[in-house]
Formats: C-alpha cells, structure tokens, sequence
C-alpha cells in the first residue's frame, strides 16, 4: 500500500518523464545525448540531467565559413555535434586574434548564456558542422529547477579561466614544439579518446600559428620537428595525432580541454 507521501514523488518522477519522453523520440536527441555523455566537460553530469540537458537542444547545421543562424540578442550556448568551430575576436584596425577551433563535445557561449547576454565573440564553422544550441532561457529553467547544477556550470566556466591562464603561460615560456603539442592535445581532449591511438583535429596551420602568437614559419618548423618524432601529421586542413599517449608524455602536465 502506497502513502501520500510516497506517491508524490513517484507523480512528479511521472511528469518528468513525460516531458522528456517525446523529446527522446526525436532523432537529434539520441546524438545529442551520446556527444554530451562522451564530452570531458558533460560527462560526469548525473543521467538524469544529461536526458533533460540534451531534451533542450536543438540541432543547427552549419556549411564551412558560415556563422551559427542567430538573433542580434541571442544568449544560447553551443556545443559542437562534428566538424569545428573557428571562434575568433576583430576589431578595426586590429590584427584577428584566434583563441581556438574547438571541436566534437566542445562549447562556447557559456558565460554569456548563463547572464542572459548575446555572443560578443565571432564563431565559423571549420567544414560542414553540426551544433547543439540550447538557448539561455531554457537553460535558466533548466538551473531553476536543478540548483546543484550552478555547482557544474560554476566548475566549467572556473576551468575555462583556468585554461585562459594555461595559454598565456604557456605562449610566453614553452618551447614552441611543446607549445604545439599542448595545444592540439588540448583541442582534442574535448572528446573521449579510450581506445583511440590517432586523433584528427580541424585546424589549418596558419590558425594554429595565429593561436600560438607564433610566425607561420616558425610554426611549420615546430612541426616538423613533432612530425619526425612520429607524434603528428600536419596536414593541410587538419593535425593528426598519431600517438595520444606519447603526445601526452611530451606535452607534459597541466593539459586541459578546451
């Protein structure tokens, strides 16, 4: 025989069931599901929050070069399905300064979805890409309801400062190859690498330059240096890892995903 108590929860587990249900049978909410499971910065969310966090999203397919279909007020965050995203900062009269290109379980737009302000970075698709939006209202409800979640978003906007301060370490003290190698593992790391030797990651050379603070030439040489040590293939739109654990040996500590 059941309490009144005991059949409230059981109501409320009903309700939210059925609000997620229908979203499950959509295609894109099994893909987004799995990419958030397999992504360093969502996977250790509580499965229920990963069923109602990938209900929220919305699938957005963007062609090479383009930007993310968007209001002049939109709040949402990102988070990339595949292909890449070039995220990058111009102003007049000043030299483009490229802070990444993330790739498969990455995001961006975080600190701006969480205070409810629009996207002031300019985001290009690297290659065909497919994004997750979820927009700043839904993830306000979201946080509402799930106050403990404040505590994961709070960790992942502290770990973006923390990888802020990595990067200008590292661009000005780090021999350039290490530089590199810290770099493109970083950019990597976004997605679950168990079980995976080779890793490709979308960058052209010159972005990683531009990333680097580093000349073109100066960049190429590094890589060649890397290259012949069988850690990476650069290529001409693409670096290829060709061995995780050693790159991760010579990258060093301190390596955090962007």
């Amino acid at each position: 025989m059941c309490s009144r108590e005991q059949s409230a929860p059981k109501r409320a587990h009903n309700v939210a069931q059925e609000t997620i249900a229908p979203m499950i049978r959509r295609p894109e909410f099994a893909r987004i599901r799995a990419t958030l499971a397999a992504s360093a910065h969502f996977h250790s969310l509580e499965a229920i929050d990963l069923d109602r966090l990938a209900s929220l999203g919305r699938l957005q397919q963007v062609a090479h070069g383009a930007r993310p279909a968007r209001s002049a007020n939109d709040d949402s965050l990102w988070v990339i399905l595949s292909g890449a995203m070039r995220v990058s900062s111009e102003a007049p009269g000043v030299k483009e300064y490229v802070y990444a290109v993330l790739g498969p379980g990455s995001f961006f737009g975080l600190s701006t979805a969480v205070r409810r302000a629009p996207l002031t970075i300019d985001a290009r698709a690297f290659g065909q890409t497919d994004l997750a939006v979820f927009s700043g209202e839904a993830l306000a409800e979201l946080l509402d309801d799930r106050p403990m979640l404040w505590r994961h978003v709070s960790r992942m906007l502290a770990r973006r400062l923390r990888l802020a301060l990595l990067v200008l370490r590292d661009n000005s003290v780090a021999p350039l190859p290490e530089r590199i190698a810290r770099r493109v593992l970083a950019h990597a790391l976004s997605s679950d690498l168990r079980n995976r030797s080779e890793v490709q990651v979308r960058m052209t050379q010159n972005d990683l330059a531009l990333m680097l603070g580093a000349s073109r030439s100066k960049t190429n040489a590094a890589l060649k240096v890397l290259e012949t040590r069988g850690l990476l293939d650069a290529g001409y739109r693409g670096i290829t890892i060709l061995d995780v654990p050693r790159l991760r040996s010579f990258a060093g500590a301190e390596v955090q995903p962007f």
